[in-house]
């Protein structure tokens, strides 16, 4: 059994991610085959782990191996279309820029260089924070593809895929045309798109594409090929592309400057010369006019009655899918609001629980921060990151049960109010158990009440052990405590950073993970500091590099060393830390 498959056994999922993002080096860019099997198991274990970043990776690559081995090219691209979608609604750019280049990948198979060379740009675009660095490896295949354009050794046969039968150059455009853009969903990327290919398929020398907007009784562009690319609005009821989608005509114009439509102040201005313009309305399913074609200077002659054909055709799969892709950006505008809403109600909900006893405030937002901090150690993805982010914020709302006299006691508690705060947790799963905000909120209720779960089985309120414990409440106890530890209380100041951190490092399976407690520590002081100190205006310009220079393991190492054998920069790295560790109770 492969070490992958292994891994999906023991349902150890990090590692299965680890592999797909290594894979893009190994694999994806080397052109060489990968398991199939290894790969619709991920795809599988990803779904059922909820992990739709990485369901994406795995569908992109699934995509790219299957075309290897024989897929058409429209099952190829309807594969990537929904990886991309998955891509896009779960946020994570590594997912999207992955996709993109296997994109590119396929039409670069196909020979669409033109295509594959924007994809690629696009893929670049895309700037993540990996640790994988994926640009380096897409800027030599994008090397690779230009040399190859340059040397002219792109073959001039068509796609395999298309019957004899229709090899006809003017199909072969419509074909191309369709399937580009199926696959986009931005709307300025389609506009742009769309001219492109209808410009090289009509050859000719422009092509701009209006959309109408009719709230505004107006016709808007961001494509003018041959012109810089900014937006052009004006009003519908003027010049030619306002006559067409006002009259619904097709006008094909022969000679420009004989038109009555035709602004000839436009090419005085841009110093171009207009010699024929096809002009033609761009219509709905409903056939409900949404925007006009507008192509100028056919290479050879007069734009003919082929070329009208062929852009009729083109009009309705493009009025579809300018169509899809605004009701997809209205719908991403709707997702992204509601996204808002929901992060101000889960925001006023922690600081109304931090706002019952002014010693803690804060801490279900420094508890956040490390939380989310860990998360990016043992690269999660967004939807687990988002999740575990919500449940953080949220893990003390039971508190709102727990009396006001035993929530703000100075001193220790008895043994009947201690028995009383640990309700708090069974209460914040009451709470979050009956919130139906989204699909997986049920998993922040879990989360949030794990958080005293301790990894011996010895927590509370269920006495999970181990890996019964959700991984984010596993997350959240290392957090929780080392805020609380580092935090100042009503019967104690915040403890030494020594000694947090010993209890962080003996606490490792008993009551916390291992390896979580190791993504802690593997964090730089700086910005655990950055954390400490979040709610203060605190300049670090002065020790920042220092700071950057060393993680918590580090610096506890550093702490155990005898005095008369640390050096200077390890005296001045505990200094640093001491100063900005203390800063609040000093300032």
């Amino acid at each position: 059994m492969s070490k992958i498959l292994q891994n999906i056994e023991d349902k150890n999922f990090l590692k299965m991610k680890e592999f797909l993002l290594n894979s893009f080096f190994e694999y994806v860019c080397s052109d060489k085959l990968m398991n199939n099997k290894e790969l619709s198991n991920i795809h599988k274990a990803s779904i059922a782990h909820k992990s739709f970043d990485t369901v994406s990776i795995a569908m992109s690559y699934l995509a790219i191996n299957n075309y290897r081995q024989g897929a058409r090219y429209y099952q190829t691209v309807n594969l990537l279309n929904d990886a991309k979608i998955l891509a896009s609604s779960s946020g994570d750019l590594v997912a999207q820029k992955i996709n993109l280049f296997c994109m590119s990948l396929v039409e670069y198979y196909e020979k669409n260089i033109d295509i594959a060379l924007n994809l690629i740009k696009a893929s670049l675009y895309i700037k993540t924070k990996s640790e994988y660095n994926y640009d380096e490896a897409i800027l030599k295949y994008k090397q690779k593809i230009e040399n190859e354009n340059q040397k002219k050794i792109i073959s001039s046969t068509p796609p395999s895929f298309i019957p004899n039968e229709i090899k006809d150059d003017a199909l072969l455009a419509l074909l191309q045309v369709g399937r580009t853009i199926a696959i986009e969903t931005n709307i300025d990327s389609l506009l742009t798109i769309i001219a492109q290919q209808i410009q090289q398929a009509l050859q000719a020398d422009r092509c701009t594409v209006f959309l109408l907007d009719e709230e505004n009784n107006e016709l808007w562009s961001k494509v003018a090929l041959g012109l810089e690319m900014q937006e052009i609005r004006f009003s519908a009821n003027k010049g030619l592309a306002g006559h067409v989608a006002m009259s619904g005509e097709t006008v094909n114009i022969k000679n420009a400057y004989e038109s009555e439509y035709f602004n000839k102040d436009i090419d005085l201005q841009t110093g171009y010369k207009t010699r024929n313009i096809l002009c033609m309305p761009i219509r709905n399913l409903s056939h409900q006019i949404v925007g006009v074609f507008q192509v100028l200077n056919k290479f050879n002659g007069d734009f003919s009655q082929k070329d009208e054909d062929l852009l009729i055709a083109i009009g309705s799969s493009a009025g579809i899918a300018l169509e899809n892709a605004h009701l997809f950006s209205k719908q991403k505008k709707l997702i992204e609001e509601q996204k808002k809403l929901f992060s101000s109600f889960i925001n006023t909900l922690s600081v109304s629980i931090d706002a019952r006893d002014k010693i803690t405030s804060g801490h279900s937002k420094r508890v956040t921060l490390y939380a989310n901090l860990i998360c990016e150690k043992c690269k999660l993805s967004q939807d687990e990151k988002e999740i575990i982010k919500n449940a953080s914020l949220l893990h003390d709302i039971g508190k709102i049960g727990i009396k006001d006299s035993v929530l703000q006691k100075e001193g220790k508690l008895t043994p009947e109010e201690y028995e009383h705060i640990k309700e708090h947790v069974r209460l914040t799963h009451n709470i979050l158990s009956k919130v139906y905000i989204t699909n997986n909120f049920k998993d922040v209720a879990r989360i949030a009440s794990s958080h005293h779960e301790k990894y011996d089985g010895t927590g509370y309120f269920k006495g999970l052990k181990g890996e019964q414990i959700p991984l984010g409440g596993r997350i959240l106890a290392v957090s929780d405590v080392f805020d609380a530890i580092t935090s100042k209380r009503h019967y104690r100041d915040k403890m030494k950073i020594k000694d947090a951190l010993t209890i962080m490092i003996e606490g490792k399976n008993t009551h916390f993970d291992e390896n979580i407690v190791n993504a802690f520590m593997n964090i730089s002081a700086y910005d655990i500091l950055k954390i400490i100190v979040n709610d203060v205006t605190c300049d670090f310009s002065q020790d920042e590099i220092l700071l950057k220079e060393f993680n918590l393991s580090q610096l506890y190492d550093i702490l155990n060393i005898e005095e008369n054998s640390i050096t200077q920069k390890q005296k001045s790295l505990i200094e640093a830390f001491d100063k900005y560790y203390h800063y609040k109770s000093e300032g």
